[in-house]
């Protein structure tokens, strides 16, 4: 230990405080968020244990660990809880049901946390650390958590990847407003740890495995990965400004659909479907559910949901999406009317959507398919 080592304030440790900051202040926005906070106070957490694991480096170029070496083994190790974070926010985003077996995910957390307390506190000075430390942590312990924490986290990513997909067809199959529920959000977030990976496997198992990497080496891609996690927290603050529709299991009861008329074919089922619906215009209700619709019916959403599947051969949205818009094209007939007002009277809950999804129906943007008919 040098006695005459001091702290010294470097421009690496000042830029990357300040490539921290942004993510402090997005998580702590995060844990105060009221629409969907159960699923942004683990983001938040997941955003805060990122910025964690880079205090060694933040202090290490200041010469804290010179100054004071026992500072060896403090509890900075996370990133086993990276992925399982990462996981209950995308999975209480979309899924209104317990965690259940997947919190088990926390234990390998909880036991690295626990063990670099145990390092950190029992070990006793410095030297004794350092002892330890190139006996038996550097040579078995990192290795083994080098890899454990990228297993974990690409188990929970390939997780989040499945969970979206099945809630992308699940809002296909149930709201109307699918459009504006499809996780984009979580698809961009995937894309987001994929560069984080990608970085921490070059930061800490290149190091590990291939060759050795110091700190100054390791600067440019903590930085790289503070500057992502800085968009992913400014970036869920705008997407997580709504309640998202929950995952639903529609459980499909064969008895009562036969009992109620088993004569009926599904096409004469969506003939009085269809009457109802343009009777009644249903449909224009801006954030018409598969729920709803049925409730109003006076049937169940598996009944109403094989009526549309088998009698029209489309899903729940692009049926209520293709009557909005051929409702949208009797407006737009009328020169007075301008887009917007034809998007929110056809029930389009933005402008953006309903050009996005006149155009998937109609081939044709909703300006140009008004110039055709002049």
């Amino acid at each position: 230990m040098n006695e005459a080592a001091t702290i010294q304030i470097t421009w690496r440790s000042v830029l990357m405080l300040a490539v921290c900051m942004p993510i402090l202040m997005s998580a702590l926005l995060l844990f105060w968020q009221k629409k969907e906070s159960k699923s942004a106070i683990f983001l938040g957490l997941f955003l805060l244990a990122a910025v964690i694991k880079v205090i060694p480096q933040i202090i290490g170029f200041a010469g804290f660990y010179s100054v004071w070496p026992g500072l060896t083994f403090a509890p900075f190790n996370v990133e086993f809880l990276f992925g399982p974070l990462l996981f209950f926010h995308a999975y209480h985003l979309m899924n209104h049901k317990p965690l259940g077996p997947y919190k088990w995910l926390l234990i390998p957390g909880i036991l690295q946390l626990s063990y670099y307390f145990w390092a950190f506190l029992f070990l006793g000075d410095y030297k004794n650390k350092w002892a330890y430390n190139n006996r038996f942590h550097e040579p078995y312990i990192i290795p083994v958590e080098t890899l454990m924490a990228v297993f974990l986290f690409v188990f929970c990513w390939i997780k989040i990847y499945q969970l979206s997909r099945t809630y992308e067809k699940f809002l296909e199959h149930s709201q109307s407003t699918a459009a504006d529920f499809k996780p984009v959000w979580i698809q961009r977030l995937l894309i987001a740890s994929l560069l984080l990976l990608f970085l921490f496997i070059i930061a800490q198992v290149v190091p590990v495995f291939i060759t050795d990497m110091s700190y100054t080496e390791e600067f440019p891609l903590v930085v790289g990965m503070m500057i992502i996690l800085s968009w992913v927290g400014f970036e869920a603050i705008r997407k997580l400004n709504q309640n998202f529709p929950k995952l639903a299991v529609i459980k499909y009861c064969e008895n009562e659909i036969s009992k109620s008329n088993p004569s009926r074919s599904w096409s004469d089922e969506i003939v009085q479907l269809e009457a109802q619906m343009k009777q009644r215009q249903w449909y224009l209700e801006p954030r018409l559910s598969l729920h709803e619709l049925a409730t109003s019916l006076g049937s169940n959403e598996t009944y109403v949901s094989r009526t549309i599947n088998q009698g029209l051969g489309m899903s729940f949205n692009h049926y209520i999406n293709q009557l909005r818009v051929n409702h949208a094209k009797k407006m737009l007939a009328q020169p007075h009317q301008s887009i917007l007002n034809v998007a929110l009277d056809s029930g389009f809950n933005s402008k953006a959507t309903f050009n996005r999804v006149f155009k998937q129906h109609a081939g044709l943007t909703p300006s140009q398919y008004r110039k055709t008919l002049s």
